[in-house]
């Protein structure tokens, strides 16, 4: 007899669900990637001028190809942590997904649970923005800003081997 590893058997649900479509990203969702967008627009600051948007820092695509290359355990927390966020609003009062909300009920919401006394909230939200806040900030867009000058020395980039994989297959993917 054959038995499924849970993420397995959670990703076969999902899938069957409609939910596990991948068409631009190889991590992420595209529910995930709507849900993980409307969090970093509260939680970045997007808005003040001169910042750059989640595109030009390239949010998305760094977080896909960031946990794309991480263990399985580390993936499967982070889709949890995702839907968790996603699904929060129901129990704090309101009858819409995260990533319906407007942004300032995101931003309420977001505040409402800073406060919480629920410790794996609290670790959602604060891994989330932990994440998010790396990703974009750690893109040369945002330095100046900053008033951040960069590395010392200002050394050439030098991509990982993971990276330059990850770059392959999206030139493979978009031909």
């Amino acid at each position: 007899m054959y038995s499924f590893s849970r993420k397995s058997f959670l990703a076969l649900l999902l899938f069957c669900a409609g939910i596990k479509s991948k068409i631009r990203y190889f991590y992420f969702s595209d529910s995930e990637v709507k849900t993980v967008t409307a969090f970093a627009e509260v939680v970045l600051p997007i808005a003040e001028p001169e910042m750059p948007n989640l595109e030009k820092a390239d949010v998305m695509r760094r977080l896909d190809e960031e946990l794309y290359f991480v263990s399985e355990e580390i993936q499967e927390d982070f889709h949890s942590a995702v839907m968790v966020l996603e699904y929060l609003p129901l129990f704090y009062g309101n009858f819409s997904l995260f990533s319906n909300l407007s942004k300032e009920k995101r931003e309420t919401l977001l505040i409402e649970l800073a406060d919480t006394d629920s410790d794996i909230v609290r670790a959602v939200v604060g891994n989330l923005k932990l994440l998010v806040c790396l990703v974009y900030y750690g893109h040369k867009s945002s330095w100046a800003p900053i008033s951040y000058p960069g590395p010392f020395a200002n050394p050439p980039e030098k991509w990982s081997e993971a990276r330059i994989h990850y770059q392959n297959l999206l030139k493979g993917r978009e031909l």
